[in-house]
């Protein structure tokens, strides 16, 4: 796929990185040439040193023809104006990151496939962990679809415990496995090799299929 990442800070570096890796043709836009130059000799990703909010970078990128877009800098005003202009361009799937909730909504008018409310997700994550709840929990809301997004935490007595992902019957049409927190940081579901108690899977569900992702794992 062709997919567009806006913001070459951490998010969208370590994004890029890891859809290279997955053989999608990537094209990263970042205002901070350092960062750019810097992406561009570590991974083979089109890396450009521009401004998002320039109305002229998504003609001569020719936008109409990317199949995502992914806006993830640490301005909500960038990714909306990003959201925008992709939808405008016809971009069939557009993720988008947020720190305000409040502007959240602002997005689903937009048609923005899934919005991911940085300090919600961050601090419900936290928060589970703390209080020891093994269920699912819908750490933020997601605006548009039939989707949310949800932590699910391991206990010692779930069969899951000491497999691979790949070997969990969960529904894979209906769920998308994000990331596993293990406690001290949140890992790719590829590098995790076996589940263990209070380890937290955060998925994205299909809302009628919340119950078979966790039955799964039970």
């Amino acid at each position: 796929m062709r997919i567009l990442i806006i913001g070459a800070g951490q998010v969208g570096s370590n994004l890029a990185k890891m859809l290279v890796e997955r053989g999608h043709d990537v094209i990263i836009v970042d205002k901070d040439s350092e960062r750019c130059e810097a992406l561009a000799s570590e991974v083979d990703v089109q890396a450009i040193a521009r401004d998002a909010t320039d109305p002229a970078l998504y003609e001569e990128i020719d936008l109409a023809t990317m199949d995502i877009v992914v806006a993830v800098t640490n301005r909500d005003e960038v990714n909306l104006l990003a959201s925008m202009i992709a939808r405008d361009y016809g971009v069939p799937r557009i993720i988008a990151r947020v720190r305000d909730p409040r502007t959240a909504l602002l997005f689903e008018k937009l048609g923005v496939e899934f919005v991911i409310v940085e300090p919600l997700l961050t601090a419900k994550t936290i928060e589970s962990i703390i209080e020891g709840k093994y269920g699912v929990i819908q750490i933020v809301p997601i605006f548009t679809g039939n989707y949310v997004l949800v932590s699910l935490t391991i206990t010692e007595n779930d069969s899951c415990v000491g497999r691979p992902l790949d070997e969990i019957p969960y529904p894979r049409d209906r769920a998308k496995i994000l990331a596993v927190f293990t406690g001290d940081r949140f890992a790719d579901p590829m590098e995790v090799e076996a589940l263990r108690p209070n380890y937290e899977v955060i998925a994205l569900v299909r809302k009628d299929s919340i119950e078979d992702f966790i039955q799964a794992f039970r």
